[in-house]
């Protein structure tokens, strides 16, 4: 699957840890901080509400295998599925640019 910049998985940055509250390597890229953030966000508002990744692709059309694949960090989501997950769950998931700050990068 393509990715920004050739970004590995999300999870391939993690220094130690498991995903997605793991400690991110020093040259983790941006999409790694965000798509651990998105995940930790996701994740918790599925807890709260007792779902699973079937529920939540019955609610939002997002596919149950994208929902997992976020979850462990395999993947970070199009606009269009974080747009979806957001609409349909009420909630904002996507972090905001104070995640952002901690790239260093180009």
């Amino acid at each position: 699957m393509p990715r920004s910049h050739g970004d590995d998985a999300p999870a391939s940055y993690l220094a130690d840890g498991v995903w997605p509250d793991g400690r991110l390597r020093e040259d983790a890229p941006v999409s790694a901080v965000y798509a651990q953030a998105f995940a930790r966000r996701l994740r918790t508002v599925i807890g709260e509400r007792g779902l699973n990744p079937f529920a939540v692709e019955r609610i939002t059309g997002v596919s149950r295998r994208t929902v997992e694949r976020t979850l462990k960090g395999r993947v970070l989501p199009d606009f269009g599925a974080v747009a979806r997950l957001e609409t349909e769950l009420g909630v904002d998931l996507w972090p905001g640019r104070e995640h952002g700050k901690k790239y260093t990068g180009e």
